[in-house]
């Protein structure tokens, strides 16, 4: 009897410690569980922007205004322009391929873009969808013209002569020098070293979408994704691998 007793007492206690553990254990797993499916960004890129990126893609596949619907860039004027703020996403492997500084407008702000224009002569940048469009050599050397898709947003881009074009202001070394990097007349200025991949990758009417506050009420992109976009914003979530870190 004692002993029946005594075994008892012991099944118990291994029963109970086993389910304290169990208990105390389950936060951490819940904590690890989120952490590998609700990641805050892929490659610095803010979920927000990333998702409205991918409704104005869709938008503009819904529009017939995408010849090369393999690739999206997101640049994220919210970000100030000492950080890498351009991404370039491979959308068939649903992953970041390059990650770059970009200037903003001379008169948008020094550090961080606040003003935003489509008025030509303004010297802003513009927010918004556009579509990359052909390769030229310009007076900053091999440049590359983007279209502005949005009637008052950014629909002046080819008049404005908004391109793609390398500058020497938007270095590391400059950035480093001055704490920011140098402003352009609106265009998507970049690192020499980075543009003639840039150009190439993203040329032939590829989609960038510009991402600013304003951005935040614009009705082609400021809703819920669909379910197709939902499925490409959680694979790119969880899947990278960049050229340029």
């Amino acid at each position: 009897m004692k002993f029946n007793k005594l075994f008892s007492i012991l099944v118990s206690a291994v029963i109970g410690s086993l389910l304290c553990l169990v208990l105390f254990s389950l936060p951490t797993l819940a904590n690890a569980n989120l952490s590998t499916t609700t990641p805050k960004s892929v490659d610095g890129i803010p979920p927000k922007a990333l998702k409205l990126a991918i409704n104005g893609y869709r938008w503009a596949l819904k529009h017939h205004q995408v010849a090369n619907p393999a690739i999206l860039t997101v640049v994220d004027f919210n970000k100030p322009s000492y950080e890498k703020r351009m991404w370039v996403i491979d959308i068939n492997h649903a992953k970041v391929l390059m990650k770059m500084h970009v200037a903003q407008g001379k008169n948008s702000g020094a550090v961080y873009a606040t003003h935003f224009s489509n008025q030509p002569g303004s010297l802003e940048s513009s927010p918004g969808i556009f579509t990359t469009q052909n390769v030229y050599d310009g007076e900053h050397g091999e440049s590359l013209r983007v279209n502005g898709l949005e009637k008052g947003i950014n629909s002046n881009a080819l008049d404005r002569a908004v391109v793609i074009h390398p500058a020497a202001y938007v270095t590391p070394s400059f950035i480093k020098q001055n704490g920011y990097a140098g402003r352009s007349w609106g265009c998507f200025a970049v690192n020499p070293a980075n543009a003639d991949k840039l150009i190439h990758t993203v040329k032939g009417g590829s989609v960038i979408f510009a991402y600013a506050n304003p951005e935040k009420s614009d009705p082609r992109v400021a809703h819920e994704l669909s379910a197709q976009g939902e499925k490409l914003y959680n694979k790119i979530m969880h899947r990278t691998s960049s050229w340029f870190a």
